[in-house]
């Protein structure tokens, strides 16, 4: 890329100020999926454990995997209900263009 060339950040990073709140349709589509995805993880670790006491040692990993999905879908849930949405901060690409300038000029 040429110094001539502007930098912008992509349209999916957003400013945190641009986040708009979490619907209350998006939560009970949230939810609703809740009631779905833990009851499977939890039985997924479950078959697993099964399949881990008849020899197979892979099955060992799935059957920690599992739970720990269904933990991770309760935190996120809980962090997206409460309206604290995980945001990407938007770069400063001209400081970093700057900085990427500079690292060439003193590699050559």
């Amino acid at each position: 890329m040429t110094n001539n060339e502007e930098f912008e950040a992509p349209d999916w990073v957003r400013n945190n100020s641009e986040t708009p709140p979490v619907t209350d349709k998006q939560k009970q589509f949230f939810t609703i999926s809740l009631f779905f995805i833990v009851p499977f993880c939890l039985w997924a670790g479950w078959f697993e454990f099964g399949r881990a006491q008849h020899g197979n040692w892979r099955a060992w990993v799935y059957t920690f995997e599992w739970p720990f999905f269904a933990g991770l879908s309760l935190y996120l849930w809980r962090r997206i209900s409460r309206g604290d949405i995980p945001r990407i901060p938007r770069p400063n690409l001209h400081q970093l263009a700057k900085d990427a300038d500079e690292a060439d000029g003193k590699a050559q």
